[in-house]
Formats: C-alpha cells, structure tokens, sequence
C-alpha cells in the first residue's frame, strides 16, 4: 500500500550523476530501448486499428455515407440508398456487421477516417491530388462531371440563364459545406478573371439544394450529371446543360493504412460491378 503524501521517482537526477558512467550507460540504454519499443507498439497498434484483420476481429464494418437517395436514407422504418445496398453486399460478403453513419460534409469525413471514426467512405468522391493525400481510394465507380443546376425559363422566373461559364461573374452559387466541388469554383473564378460567390450551407444534401433551386429559393448549385440527370425525374423544371468540369473518375475512399482492406474492396468492387446483383440496384436508383 502507498503511503498518502509519499512520492515515488522512476527516475532521480541526483542519483543517476552519482552512480558510476557504467550504471549511467546501462540505464540509458535501457530507456532508449524502452522507448524505441513503445513507438513500435504504438505504430503496430495504429496500423492494425485501421486494417482488415482488426475489423475482422471486431466482426464490424464501420462506413459513412451521405444522407440521400443515393446514400443512405430511411423513411418508414425501410432503409435505401444505392451507396448503402453496395456496401452492405461487401459487409455481407465478408460476415460483417453494417454501421452506417451518415455526413454530407466530406471534409468532416474524411477527418473522421483519419481518426478511425470509419473504415469506409461510400460516396462518389472525386479522385483529386488534394484527396489522394488523406485517403485510399478504391478502384473507380463511375466517371462524370459537375454541371450547373439552375431552374427554367419561364414568366414567374427571376434570375437570367447561365448559357457560359463568363455569366457566372460576380453571381451566387450555393454548394454544401465543405462540398468536393468548393475547389473547381475556385478555379473556374480565376479562369474567367472574376469572382464567384460561393455560399456553403450546413446540414443540407446535394439533393435539398437542387429542391431550392427547383422552387426558386436559391439561384444556382452544383451537381455530378449523372445524379442531376436522375433528379429531374422529380424537377421537370430545372437545366443542367451546362458542364463546369472536365469528367473525374469517383471512388470510394479508405484509411491510407488500410491497404488490405483496400485490396479485399477492390476484389469485390471488380466481380460485382457488372454483374446481375449490381444492375438490379442500379435500377433501383437511376
């Protein structure tokens, strides 16, 4: 048992000066190797955190998502999403349990796969320079572009249609907070030598923006044209003929320690894209 008030010194400097340099020697080694051995503990701990063989362990498949048709969604007590029905046939595959967590800011995201937060990102993010240096992305899903959503022509109309990129100046276009497509504003501002106002809105999908475009709430936003060509399904009203990139490939991203979860992702990704269980949930959503 302690004594109350009494302390205890793993290390004394008084005494290590008046020991001997051979004593001295020794413990320094000792310390050095200790300390050599806690920094290999701690980086084999944080790689295999990260990893296949750990989630295995746990028997759970921690993934995000963004809350949509798309995503993840759930109304009624029945759950959707094509990002969702894809992952949960790799979690099914490998007996693991699906959690879902949902986030339409990327940036937060891809903190929280820094952190260990997910072992997956499930979005169409695009594979830039600027993302290849925080995560892992798996093969490519899909290859498409952003283009403009704005809402038709017609008499209870206010704001003027955008034919070229140069009437963009000095406009509004709202975008989700932290949106991947924040960085090609940026640079489409500084292509036409005039500033773009881009206004991020919390809480709030790509889907809920292109609604407000619909209803004439807000101007302008940015979709990926495969997603704004399903959504005018539901607004008949909107335009989407003007393209504000060049065609990104989109992938799923992971941990940049969790190379064999990667390799196990993509072998999946590979013999199911295509085949008869990836096209009935294709249709399901496009």
């Amino acid at each position: 048992m302690i004594e109350k008030g009494k302390i205890f010194r793993l290390f004394d400097v008084k005494r290590f000066l008046n020991m001997n340099k051979k004593t001295q020697t020794v413990l320094v080694l000792c310390a050095v190797l200790l300390l050599v051995l806690a920094i290999f503990f701690s980086v084999h701990v944080r790689n295999r955190k990260h990893d296949l063989p750990a989630i295995m362990e746990s028997g759970r498949l921690t993934v995000l998502t963004d809350s949509s048709n798309i995503g993840f969604s759930k109304a009624d007590g029945k759950v959707t999403g094509f990002q969702y029905e894809m992952v949960k046939a790799f979690a099914d595959s490998l007996g693991l349990e699906l959690v879902i967590s949902v986030q339409n800011d990327l940036k937060s995201g891809i903190d929280g796969l820094k952190s260990g937060d997910y072992d997956i990102i499930a979005s169409f993010i695009p594979v830039t320079t600027e993302f290849k240096n925080e995560a892992l992305f798996t093969i490519p899903l899909r290859t498409t572009r952003q283009v403009l959503v704005q809402r038709l022509q017609d008499d209870s109309t206010k704001f003027k249609h955008i034919s070229k990129h140069s009437q963009l100046a000095n406009d509004t276009i709202y975008i989700t907070e932290n949106s991947p497509y924040k960085m090609r504003l940026q640079h489409l501002s500084n292509e036409i030598a005039n500033p773009i106002e881009i206004i991020e809105i919390k809480n709030t999908s790509v889907e809920q923006l292109v609604h407000l475009v619909s209803v004439g709430k807000i101007k302008y936003t940015i979709c990926d044209e495969q997603l704004a060509q399903k959504l005018m399904k539901s607004y008949t009203n909107i335009d989407i003929t003007l393209p504000i990139g060049f065609s990104q490939q989109q992938a799923w991203a992971v941990h940049r320690r969790s190379k064999n979860l990667l390799n196990k992702l993509n072998e999946f990704l590979e013999d199911f894209i295509g085949s008869s269980a990836y096209w009935n949930i294709y249709r399901k959503y496009y």
